[in-house]
């Protein structure tokens, strides 16, 4: 659904932009929230181009395919900025680990560690990526002896955002390594038919901080 608002921010600073262009925009910038195809991009443009939000020509060039490009009209960006002024929704959230996650219990205590150590590399990756990117931005930026405009402190914003987001899975992870570990024993179903560990004091011996914290607090 906000595909089209994204196609319409990036062409409000970028007349004249074609598809591929917009795809890269959004690989680059949009990247650690927000992924798209190209296959996606062309349909939304049409559909933009047919409520006379954006408008389109061909440009011929030499040696190569002509292609289109798009610019932003006034009906567009009033259309834009009526969305940015409306009450923003409450996300949907859908992070297909978490669910998997929930289910851990259903392979052994290593497995669950190894994937959880697996996502955590991922993670990891992201976070070098997307710090990778900001500093190229930035360092473009500099270079250029660009002014400061509202659209670079709000990426810069957006993009801490998305930094403290992967720190945050990445801690998440660490934190649920340990718990694991500390309660691996659970795991070993036919070991404890006779013997529970009840979620008491006496179970929470030890155990993460956090986890004890989180216990405490629910008890209040």
């Amino acid at each position: 659904m906000s595909l089209k608002y994204g196609i319409l921010g990036f062409l409000s600073e970028w007349p004249g932009a074609s598809g591929y262009d917009l795809k890269k925009e959004f690989d680059t910038f949009m990247n650690p929230f927000w992924h798209t195809h190209l296959s996606q991009i062309y349909p939304e443009l049409n559909h933009l181009e047919e409520k006379e939000l954006v408008h389109s020509e061909v440009v011929e060039q030499t040696a190569k395919p002509d292609k289109k490009i798009y610019t932003i009209t006034k009906e567009g960006r009033n259309y834009l900025r009526d969305w940015l002024s409306s009450s923003p929704q409450s996300p949907k959230i859908k992070e297909a680990f978490l669910m998997r996650s929930f289910f851990l219990d259903n392979v052994t205590a290593d497995e669950a560690i190894f994937q959880l150590q697996l996502y955590k590399k991922r993670r990891d990756d992201r976070l070098k990526n997307m710090k990778k990117t900001l500093k190229q931005r930035l360092t473009e930026i500099k270079d250029e002896n660009a002014a400061l405009t509202p659209r670079i402190l709000m990426i810069t914003s957006v993009y801490k955002k998305g930094l403290d987001e992967e720190k945050g899975f990445i801690r998440w992870c660490e934190d649920t390594i340990k718990l694991v570990q500390h309660y691996k024993d659970l795991w070993k179903k036919e070991d404890r038919e006779d013997d529970d560990i009840l979620l008491n004091h006496e179970s929470l011996k030890d155990a993460p901080k956090w986890f004890v914290e989180l216990i405490d607090e629910i008890n209040e």
